[in-house]
């Protein structure tokens, strides 16, 4: 896989197919290879770009790498958008991947095209989710107590999690297995999406075409935020894919790439 220094880190992406540039955001606890069943999909009809997030797979992140921010993972994103000189690309995100897709898209909407956002982890939008993010966080504060990193990782892996990693545990284990020699990439995002400033007047003001796609399996907060995000999101449609119990670009990537390209039709 080819490496871009961005911003103080290198970053691994990998492409495959040619045509209209779309780039896919990973999850927390997983990297590029999640979007393997998608990539070969869009692949057939575009130029699908994957990428290992700084602190997963084989991107790096800086010393002593302890907080990140959605804005700081989306000015990476930025940044190899303008590497590839393709023009605007059609973005598809997956839990905090689609928070990072969306605040692209706001900020700089010059390099945005559309956006797939899948189970977005937009809970800063329920009051109602606060009261589990504390719990969560108490929660793995003493698994870190009890059971050091590897008892904290496994516990956020688990699905036992209301708000924090909601809906993680439908990940093939394959996927999010390197999670547990990368705790410090995980606590790092843990309260990234939760503590963005979503800039509520630009969500309504947004005009790229935005699809939030969920499935039967969807987590019910992440379905909650879902509804909320779409009822404030300008342009945005919400649509839910047939599916197993897998997060819906693993389970449905044939559907989820016509989504991506019906955004801007060739």
């Amino acid at each position: 896989m080819p490496t871009l220094e961005a911003r103080g880190v290198e970053l691994s992406w990998d492409e495959r197919g040619e045509g209209r540039l779309v780039l896919l955001i990973h999850e927390t606890a997983t990297g590029a290879a999640a979007w393997d069943p998608l990539g070969k999909a869009l692949a057939e009809r575009a130029r699908a770009v994957s990428y290992d997030r700084r602190g997963w797979g084989a991107s790096s992140a800086p010393p002593g790498y302890q907080r990140t921010t959605i804005e700081e993972q989306s000015e990476d994103a930025a940044v190899l958008i303008e590497s590839l000189e393709t023009g605007p690309a059609l973005l598809c995100g997956a839990g905090i991947g689609a928070v990072i897709a969306l605040d692209l898209s706001l900020r700089r909407p010059e390099l945005v095209a559309g956006s797939v956002l899948i189970e977005p982890d937009a809970l800063a939008l329920l009051p109602e989710a606060t009261g589990a993010l504390s719990d969560d966080r108490q929660a793995l504060e003493a698994a870190v107590a009890e059971r050091g990193a590897d008892g904290a990782v496994a516990l956020y892996l688990s699905g036992r999690l209301a708000a924090l990693g909601a809906g993680l545990d439908r990940l093939p284990t394959a996927l999010t297995a390197e999670s547990h020699l990368r705790p410090a990439a995980i606590f790092a995002e843990l309260g990234a999406a939760a503590a963005w400033s979503m800039p509520l007047v630009r969500l309504a003001d947004a005009e790229q075409p935005s699809r939030i796609v969920i499935s039967p399996s969807t987590p019910p907060l992440l379905r909650e935020a879902a509804r909320a995000l779409q009822g404030r999101l300008g342009a945005s449609e919400t649509g839910e894919v047939a599916g197993s119990r897998t997060p819906p670009h693993i389970a449905a990537p044939d559907e989820v790439a016509s989504l991506v390209l019906s955004l801007a039709p060739s």
